[in-house]
């Protein structure tokens, strides 16, 4: 019988666990704990997945830390991917020094991590920081979480690429010609930011949409928590081409102007590894 979906995912995830144990052994590294970053909102005592993973189907409910410590014979630290970012980041990245930081990363979906205090802030069950599901148009797409309108149905890669395709149907420029070999189904996120940087028109429209988007829903966050700083991480973020610098001024427009005073919204530096870094850094900060 061949697993499917969340339970395929689990079975993959504990035999990565495995394999690094084997491997942490063979090198002769102490490993003290294990620690996994999962879209949705965690239940970080337990481990399990309490919340919507949109993105996931079957995922919530599922018992990570259950699962992993039968499994792997070994302590399991389990919390929201975008949190064990922010911890990364607060720790070793763009937000060192800082006591009160959103994270968010814009990539194949939205997500937030937040900080305020120096401390994780996970809400009351658990679902502080689920800014790509914010509704900024009531009228909007329906999200896979039953809303409409969510920041994520605007701003998440597969959202951009479809915006960028519709403002092509007419004719590939020529830079988009080039870059595409003269086929829409080649878009990609990394193709649309180099034709960003190649200064065609309809990418930078495109992304300077995108970031006014972002922006708009970031901007209540701001206004709502009033951070010292907002990273910026995930592979849009780290398209280039000024994006981080458009969404800073979409959310100064936006934004109350005493919230914004001292902001700084600044890109991710730790990249793919925040995420990695982050749930090593879990098993400290669960006193947190």
């Amino acid at each position: 019988m061949v697993e499917k979906g969340a339970t395929a995912l689990m079975h993959l995830v504990t035999n990565i666990g495995e394999t690094l144990l084997l491997h942490a052994a063979e090198e002769d590294v102490e490993v003290r704990w294990v620690g996994v970053g999962t879209p949705g909102a965690v239940d970080y005592k337990t481990g399990t997945v309490v919340g919507q993973a949109p993105n996931i189907e079957g995922w919530q409910g599922m018992e990570i830390g259950r699962i992993l410590k039968e499994r792997l014979n070994t302590p399991v630290y389990v919390d929201n991917d975008v949190n064990a970012m922010a911890l990364a980041e607060a720790r070793f990245g763009s937000a060192v020094g800082y006591r009160s930081v959103v994270c968010v990363t814009i990539g194949t979906g939205v997500g937030g991590g937040i900080i305020l205090g120096e401390r994780l802030w996970r809400g009351a069950t658990h679902a502080a920081g689920e800014l790509g599901h914010i509704s900024i148009n009531s009228e909007g797409p329906e999200c896979a979480c039953g809303n409409r309108g969510c920041l994520e149905k605007y701003c998440q890669s597969s959202a951009i690429i479809e915006r960028a395709r519709r403002k092509l149907t007419g004719g590939l420029t020529p830079v988009f010609a080039d870059l595409l070999d003269d086929s829409l189904d080649n878009l990609t996120i990394k193709k649309l930011f180099t034709a960003v940087k190649k200064k065609d028109a309809i990418a930078q429209e495109v992304i300077a949409e995108t970031a006014e988007l972002l922006g708009i829903g970031l901007a209540g966050v701001v206004n709502l928590l009033n951070p010292e700083i907002v990273v910026l991480g995930g592979g849009v973020a780290d398209g280039g081409g000024g994006f981080v610098e458009m969404v800073a001024a979409a959310i100064r427009r936006r934004a109350f102007a005493t919230a914004t005073e001292n902001l700084r919204v600044a890109r991710a530096s730790l990249g793919n590894d925040a995420g990695f870094i982050g749930a090593g850094l879990l098993g400290e900060s669960m006193s947190l």
